[in-house]
């Protein structure tokens, strides 16, 4: 069943039935402020941090769902009767009233037409402000003069989520507000500059900034007493539970319009007169939206394809990639999951997101590379979950000491030793610096130097030797990289264990690294790693392979994991998957282990992470044996690595099983099984249930997920085989037989290369032959800043 449509002309995914069975989210912004909002309105917002800096508050997996939210009431004050522009909370009846929810890229609208009124409210974050823009339009449709009130509403937190949340003593007295020209101010007295402002495009003819006074004694958001009454009472309090409630009467004419606006923002009341003034009127609003819109405009115009899989079309050239973007953006700890009780950067996350998007915004993925190698200590492993601001330059100080500002945490709790180490973090960091480098151009990049965690300085080239070196260091009685506290399994906790897949990344890294060493004409060190990554790759070989498949690793006790002979677990997509990609496998081998994936792993709604799931407990493989089957780390379809096998299939050369794999996890053909899928259809989720699980199909945890960044690297660099070299860019697609061809524009240091890939043998991989303007080429050299190329790759 379906319950909306992607508009593929506009960039939105439109909610025609808005009774869904779980909230379907969307992110605003695109610099410091955020907002998490749904398809009713429900979700928060944030500057900065969302644990240190929330602004509005959410009740998270609470009943009703997803409250509170920003919320605009309309109210017929000739009958008295009521209505929210988004369908909650107020929920009329779905046979009486017309919702509908358009999301966006960066801004989310919602439709109502109801009792012969049309509104739509659109929420937004104009580039270069810290301020949500709530923009109305009304229309008067019912043939008949109307008189209206119309109210705003949003819950206002105190900036420490978990003081918020549960420090009552302390939070409901260390916030007040009051209300003056029209705008509500809230005071976090404990902060020297914690300050919002409410305000609204017109002259408010009530208010309320109490949120019991503007909702009511037993009373929720459906039924608010201020709007039910038709005014507000006008309370402010020093201490309590904030709130943004404005109220403004309006009369409409047959077939008129109205439009108005408000401005949730962080600052004082002066900041709130300054909003006002600049985005009052439409028309400015208008151009606030228009520049979000040329803003992704630039960003998707970077790399567009054109294939004869419509899927794929919608989701690399719009979904995937905003979905990518996002990740690189904010923290992953902002959601309706993780709803800001954690802060900073994953380190492993982190580094894959870098990677991702560098053709359309390399100056932020440079930005996060130089966050995680300042956030590696000099040993050579990262921290796991950081703050960025620990290793920055000081700013401002508050001029006293407070229990709510931001902890910094002195250098000894800063930085956690092996036992909190992952062994697969930094290794992340090596492939996405080459990536930069391969993406730009900037050799240069290597030899900045940049600091360690724990206090010491070298190049960024030197970070990456540190790193590989650590790996080489680190391995157990089989010579595989030990597992230390987890690798990208967290639910593998190895301890004194060694994991395959450490072993394969390593070997992925280090050829990534001997390339750059090459490209940098540093031939001793190129050989030096490359020795290493040979001993690496006999090590994996002798030790891991199976017969069928490779193995996940060894315990503790040197027991391995992942073999014929084990009743639950024989199969684990992550090491087989990256003895292919690394480059470690045989073309054999790599085929029979990929063949084993799609043998145990395959399902229609993607591939599982591991088979038979584990239903007996046992420490010594990891908590991954108590996890319930089906769900997370056990037997789950989990996002992430799936494209990995994408990836891994395309570099065997079979196209016709990446594209199967593609399209079994692709959100995009899973419009229509809503009931079994539930989340999100322009989404990648973290995990899809597995068959084990009595709700097999369904998907979980949308958005900020590294699912969505691995689908885009593994169809365009792989599948469609857009690859940046040092030296040139590589175009080996791999794609199903049955197609005759696709087209691709990529943007790339600076130039513009259209891309014409025909297919006249029907074959999968191979390129016989590659014209650049018509002139014939060995390879696709870059080309100036500035110009156009004309590319035709025929396959053969």
């Amino acid at each position: 069943m379906q319950y909306g449509h992607f508009d593929e002309s506009r960039r939105e995914y439109v909610i025609d039935r808005v009774d869904l069975p779980t909230s379907w989210t969307n992110y605003l912004g695109t610099e410091r402020m955020c907002a998490v909002v749904n398809h009713t309105a429900g979700g928060y917002l944030f500057c900065n941090s969302a644990e240190y800096h929330r602004i509005t508050r959410f009740r998270a997996n609470a009943v009703p769902m997803d409250r509170p939210g920003h919320y605009i009431y309309l109210r017929d004050d000739e009958t008295d009767e009521y209505w929210s522009v988004s369908w909650q909370p107020v929920g009329k009846p779905l046979d009486e009233a017309v919702y509908r929810c358009r999301h966006g890229f960066s801004y989310t609208a919602y439709e109502c037409e109801y009792n012969g009124i049309k509104a739509v409210q659109t929420l937004f974050i104009p580039r270069g402000e810290d301020v949500e823009i709530w923009d109305l339009a009304i229309e008067n449709q019912s043939g008949r003069p109307r008189k209206l009130s119309v109210f705003s509403y949003a819950e206002l937190s105190f900036h420490h989520i978990d003081m918020d949340n549960r420090n009552f003593q302390m939070s409901l007295y260390a916030a007040g507000s009051s209300y003056e020209n029209g705008i509500i101010e809230q005071d976090l007295f404990y902060e020297e500059d914690g300050y919002q402002y409410f305000a609204a495009s017109f002259e408010p003819d009530s208010f309320d900034a109490v949120r019991e006074a503007f909702i009511g004694d037993y009373r929720t958001e459906t039924n608010p007493i201020g709007v039910e009454r038709g005014v507000l009472s006008g309370s402010t309090e020093l201490g309590g539970n904030q709130c943004c409630g404005l109220h403004k009467q309006l009369s409409l004419a047959v077939a008129d319009t109205a439009n108005c606006a408000f401005f949730l923002g962080e600052g004082r009341r002066r900041e709130g007169v300054r909003i006002r003034e600049k985005y009052r009127h439409v028309a400015a609003r208008e151009a606030a939206l228009a520049e979000l819109r040329s803003f992704w405009d630039e960003r998707c115009s970077a790399l567009v394809i054109d294939t004869p899989n419509p899927a794929m079309n919608t989701m690399i050239n719009q979904w995937t990639l905003y979905q990518s973007e996002i990740n690189v953006m904010f923290s992953r700890f902002a959601s309706f999951i993780e709803v800001g009780g954690r802060t900073g950067l994953g380190y492993r996350d982190t580094a894959q997101d870098a990677m991702t998007v560098l053709h359309s915004d390399p100056e932020r993925c440079r930005v996060r590379l130089m966050q995680l190698l300042r956030g590696l200590v000099s040993e050579g492993y990262g921290l796991h979950l950081f703050s960025p601001e620990w290793f920055e330059a000081d700013g401002k100080k508050q001029s006293f000491k407070s229990p709510t500002v931001v902890p910094t945490p002195d250098k000894s709790s800063m930085i956690h030793g092996l036992a909190d180490a992952c062994s697969d973090d930094a290794l992340w960091l090596v492939s996405s610096i080459t990536d930069y480098i391969r993406e730009t151009g900037d050799l240069n990049f290597a030899d900045l130097t940049v600091t360690y965690a724990d206090g010491g300085s070298d190049t960024v080239y030197d970070h990456m030797k540190t790193i590989l070196d650590f790996s080489a260091r680190m391995v157990g009685a089989h010579g595989i990289c030990q597992g230390l506290r987890a690798d990208w399994n967290d639910c593998l906790n190895l301890g004194g264990g060694e994991s395959a897949m450490v072993s394969f990344l390593h070997v992925f890294a280090l050829g990534n690294f001997v390339a750059l060493a090459r490209a940098l004409g540093r031939e001793d060190d190129a050989a030096h790693y490359e020795a290493m990554r040979t001993a690496a790759i006999a090590a994996c070989e002798t030790q891991l392979w199976d017969g069928k498949w490779y193995l996940r690793g060894f315990t503790a006790k040197g027991r391995p994991i992942g073999t014929d002979a084990d009743p639950e677990g024989k199969v684990h997509m992550e090491s087989n998957t990256w003895a292919v990609l690394s480059g470690a496998a045989s073309a054999e081998r790599g085929k029979q282990a990929m063949d084993s994936v799609d043998e145990w792993l395959f399902t229609p709604y993607g591939l599982m992470l591991n088979a038979p799931a584990y239903s007996k407990p046992d420490d010594d493989v990891g908590f991954v044996t108590r996890v319930y089957k089906g769900l997370k780390e056990n037997g789950s379809i989990f996002s992430h690595p799936n494209p990995w096998a994408w990836a891994a299939e395309c570099v065997l050369g079979r196209g016709v099983r990446a594209m199967k794999f593609y399209d079994a996890l692709c959100p995009y053909n899973q419009n229509d099984l809503i009931e079994v899928r539930k989340a999100e259809p322009y989404s990648y989720c973290q995990f899809i249930s597995g068959q084990d699980h009595t709700k097999f199909g369904e998907a979980h945890h949308p958005f900020m997920t590294g699912s969505g960044g691995w689908s885009y690297v593994a169809a365009t660099r792989y599948m469609l085989g857009i690859r940046p070299e040092f030296d040139r860019l590589e175009i080996d697609p791999c794609i199903p037989q049955s197609w005759d061809g696709f087209t691709v524009t990529r943007r790339w240091r600076g130039a513009a290369y259209h891309i014409q890939v025909e297919n006249p043998h029907h074959i999968s991989k191979g390129v016989a032959a590659l014209y650049v303007n018509g002139v014939k080429t060995a390879s696709l050299a870059p080309l100036p800043a500035g110009s156009t190329a004309q590319v035709r790759v025929v396959m053969g």
